[in-house]
């Protein structure tokens, strides 16, 4: 079978499948509620080479194809897959265009983990196959014909402790069911050295049993391989793993290449999860099946640090409403936009860029977008644009931990999490919900809060989840709700202003440390009594804005030269990035030494390519001699083709031309 599309996400698969038999089959009205409860959206896959080559089908179509030459055309991918399946067990049905059941090929000898399913079982008859276990996972290699080999990082549970009749699957529990669920595999989640008991507040979610998976296996039957869960909420799936940590401790290892599951020994502690799901749509839905093997789905690994995450400290009442009220306003809540995690984009080239799913965090997912840049940037080779997957885990932990370390006023930093079993399922909670489970857990070295943010990766970087709310209240409760309002020179305006927007002052807290709401150097004295706050120190990280172009705002040299050739970027209500393209472009771009190249990239933008600008001397000044350099100039620009992002590099270097490289201007 072929390797999916590494953009391609499972959701959208099963999405695809749905819709393409819904069409195949003419359910006209079904269809149509089904894409008003699943509308489609820039990356839904919509034509069907793309869904079958990403489900390795491709193939299996010119099979069918050739074996049934008077078919007219070739049935829903969804016919296919389940053609497909049937053929690796050896069991087809006899519906239009079948074949005549074939003999079963004989198992090859050896022990298989799949409980009763074993070489024994009796085969299926032809009119209702048998559903491999788990789709075939962890098994043995079987003669050709018969179910596939085992695929690296999954596992089928062994049998639980005593015996059970022949056939009939045995529940974690002890129980003897002979429903589907119970005959479901049971997936485990474990930690070296964990305890259940003490393991379980922190990891276990809904649908998580109690039974600890001690029990021997049964004569005959090898035992389970040890597993590593997948945390699928992110388009690069977070691999926790069960092992020892491979890589230099406290750091982050890959698992290329992979390895052969080691047989798990028995008597150790491990937390269970088993799927409950009782209709069989769901189980395939939702288990490890083909789409888990998809090639866009990165396998990470995160090791080092310490295995268990302490209880956190309780968040009083008072605090938690003074907090809403700092960041939400009357609102009381954020708005639905801004319920999503920090997860990369899987294009090649743009590895080290966060994704946004809707407008209103833009600024967030800048400033940490900024930070990561930061965390990649090297003095001899500049920025690492294509980063691994160990390397895009360590630049996040390092960018949420520099964020929620710059912003403290006293010895620690905090890091606001859902505790116990809302841990697990925190993507599925109201925000309301949300707050009533959050704890602070305090760091006082950045060495710790680099090990408390890398323990947490997986909350955070849920695609669903509540990571980007999560890191604003960290950054908030770091540096206390008082003085973030003594920051700001309006205290009792909200770190998030209208229609769900960043303000200034919640994208300077990220980047600076500060809730400052002035972009100049130092502070300014208006009338004896008021003073307006700006920037205090060099800045690691920059800022460059569209309203210094209009002349509404002046951009200090604090943000304007940074210590990194990055700056974030305000144009048109929306904060994205700009860098240095390479370490020469970076040495001249910050000596203002043209020409250079810069790299513009915008989280929401669905980018597949990076945006490569050539700033250069323009002998006719550029659009700053064009428009003229008042206030009343600039304010004709609106409604002129002008590319906004031009007349924002030329607030920081005056008077040149930028080359789009064959890309087009955004206007």
């Amino acid at each position: 079978m072929s390797a999916a599309p590494e953009s391609v996400n499972p959701t959208d698969i099963v999405e695809a499948l749905v819709r393409e038999y819904l069409v195949r089959a003419g359910c006209t009205k079904s269809l149509e509620e089904f894409n008003k409860e699943k509308p489609k959206h820039s990356k839904s896959i919509t034509k069907r080479e793309v869904l079958r080559k990403s489900l390795g089908l491709d193939k299996a179509a010119a099979y069918y194809k050739k074996q049934n030459p008077t078919a007219e055309g070739v049935p829903a991918t969804l016919d296919v897959w389940v053609l497909y399946q049937m053929a690796k067990v050896n069991t087809w049905s006899d519906g239009p265009g079948a074949q005549a059941p074939r003999p079963a090929a004989k198992p090859a000898a050896g022990p298989r983990g799949d409980g009763p399913e074993d070489a024994s079982a009796p085969v299926a008859s032809s009119m209702m196959p048998r559903r491999p276990s788990a789709l075939g996972l962890a098994t043995a290699p079987t003669a050709p014909g018969g179910l596939p080999p085992p695929r690296q990082g999954f596992a089928v549970p062994s049998p639980s402790s005593g015996a059970s009749p022949a056939g009939t699957p045995r529940r974690p529990d002890g129980a003897s069911d002979n429903s589907p669920a119970a005959a479901r595999p049971a997936a485990r989640l474990s930690a070296p050295g964990m305890p259940l008991s003490a393991s379980a507040s922190a990891l276990r979610g809904p649908g998580l049993g109690s039974g600890s998976g001690t029990g021997s296996p049964a004569a005959g039957v090898s035992p389970a391989p040890r597993m590593s869960t997948m945390m699928m909420g992110t388009p690069n799936a977070v691999k926790i793993a069960s092992g020892p940590a491979t890589g230099p401790a406290g750091g982050m290892s890959a698992t290329a290449p992979p390895r052969a599951p080691a047989a798990r020994p028995s008597g150790g502690n491990e937390l269970v999860l088993e799927d409950c799901d009782e209709e069989f749509g769901q189980d395939d839905a939702g288990g490890h099946g083909a789409s888990m093997g998809a090639a866009g789905f990165a396998t990470m690994r995160i090791s080092g640090g310490p295995a268990l995450r302490k209880p956190g400290t309780p968040i009083s009442p008072d605090t938690m409403r003074q907090l809403k009220t700092l960041l939400w306003g009357n609102m009381g809540q954020p708005p639905p936009s801004w319920k999503q995690g920090f997860f990369f984009n899987t294009h090649a080239g743009l590895q080290f860029g966060l994704v946004q799913k809707l407008g209103g965090p833009c600024g967030v997912l800048a400033a940490v977008q900024a930070h990561i840049l930061g965390a990649l940037h090297s003095p001899t080779t500049g920025f690492n644009t294509t980063p691994r997957t160990p390397e895009q885990l360590s630049a996040l932990t390092a960018a949420i931990a520099e964020i929620l370390w710059d912003a403290r006023m006293g010895p620690h930093s905090v890091l606001v999490l859902p505790e116990g079993e809302a841990g697990g399922a925190a993507s599925k909670l109201g925000y309301d919900q949300l707050c009533r489970t959050l704890t602070s857990h305090s760091a006082s070295s950045r060495e710790a809060l680099v090990d408390l943010v890398r323990g947490a990766l997986p909350l955070l970087m849920s695609e669903d989840g509540w990571g980007v709310v999560l890191l604003v209240m960290s950054a908030a409760l770091s540096r206390g709700v008082a003085n973030v309002r003594a920051d700001m020179d309006e205290p009792n305006n909200s770190l998030m202003g209208m229609h769900g927007y960043c303000t200034q002052e919640l994208v300077h807290l990220l980047i600076l440390g500060s809730a400052t709401s002035n972009v100049f150097d130092g502070n300014k004295d208006l009338d004896g009594t008021t003073t307006l706050k700006g920037i205090s120190r060099k800045c690691r990280l920059g800022m460059l804005t569209l309203f210094e172009w209009y002349k509404y705002v002046e951009v200090g040299a604090s943000l304007k030269s940074p210590s990194l050739p990055v700056w974030v970027v305000c144009s048109e209500s929306h904060f994205t990035v700009l860098f240095a393209a390479d370490k020469d472009s970076g040495a001249r771009c910050m000596r203002d030494a043209l020409p250079f190249d810069l790299c513009y990239y915008d989280e929401l933008a669905n980018m597949d390519s990076i945006i490569k600008l050539s700033v250069s001397k323009d002998p006719r000044g550029g659009w700053t001699a064009k428009m003229g350099t008042t206030i009343g100039d600039r304010g004709k620009c609106e409604g002129h083709n002008i590319p906004p992002l031009e007349c924002v590099i030329e607030t920081r270097w005056p008077g040149v031309k930028v080359d789009w490289n064959g890309h087009d201007p955004i206007l």
